[in-house]
């Protein structure tokens, strides 16, 4: 097994507070810790000798929510400030991504804290596999000592266990991706790059064959009610593709 790159800004509070919790559990010999002066969206990750990397981050949000979360980067449409190149994505880690995300459920105690996935967004650009994970969303959650341990144990615990699940993006629906978490959570299927609703303007054939090329898809998931008036579009796209497609609904009801 190829070595995975643990890596943190120095910037960041709730990743120093969770690369901290990981040394103190010890890192396992199947990684490696960076951290780097440059702020997290910057992170330089191509001089980063490991291929598969995982990034120990802060989440921010207006709405301030307590957060576990996890996810693929990249910009469906400009970077502007966000990091990355525009209309560029990265790599992604699916089954380590789903892994987090149970993992993160199955520790997690503390009910103020939603687990759940985030659509991909924010850079940086790299030409790696790369994963988040991170703890939101105001300063005192990203020192929460204790939910950044959840987080730490899920990295060390859950990087490398094996995972057969079905890999799938997604596209449609909220930011935090509810219906596609709630799939994960109950069946076998591992998301990797998801396009919400708010990207739908932007997304094209291109993007869609990044979607599916950085991450190994073998399906789309759709949230069909999360498409609003892209419907026709993204069935369009969806058959241009060649992939099978199911709307995450149906999958629900199994």
């Amino acid at each position: 097994m190829e070595n995975i790159a643990f890596v943190y800004s120095k910037q960041d509070e709730a990743g120093k507070n969770i690369a901290k919790q990981v040394v103190d559990i010890g890192i396992p010999d199947w990684a490696r810790m960076y951290s780097f002066d440059d702020i997290t969206v910057n992170l330089p990750l191509d001089n980063i000798e490991e291929n598969d990397i995982i990034v120990l981050s802060k989440h921010k949000s207006a709405a301030a929510t307590k957060s576990l979360t996890t996810h693929s980067i990249g910009n469906f449409s400009a970077a502007e400030k966000h990091g990355g190149e525009d209309k560029k994505l990265v790599g992604s880690l699916p089954g380590i991504q789903t892994n987090f995300l149970r993992g993160l459920a199955k520790r997690n105690k503390n009910e103020e804290y939603t687990v759940c996935f985030e659509v991909t967004h924010h850079g940086p650009f790299a030409e790696k596999n790369v994963c988040f994970i991170e703890l939101g969303s105001t300063e005192k959650e990203w020192n929460n000592e204790e939910e950044a341990l959840v987080i730490a144990q899920t990295v060390v615990e859950d990087t490398v266990k094996v995972n057969n699940d079905l890999i799938v993006i997604g596209i449609g629906g909220g930011h935090y991706a509810p219906d596609f978490t709630k799939l994960s959570l109950r069946q076998d299927y591992s998301f990797s790059h998801i396009c919400p609703q708010y990207a739908l303007e932007a997304l094209d054939s291109d993007l869609l064959k990044q979607m599916i090329e950085k991450s190994g898809a073998e399906e789309i998931i759709i949230d069909w009610k999360g498409l609003k008036s892209w419907k026709e579009k993204v069935v369009s796209l969806c058959e241009e593709s060649g992939l099978p497609f199911e709307r995450v609904q149906r999958l629900l009801k199994n």
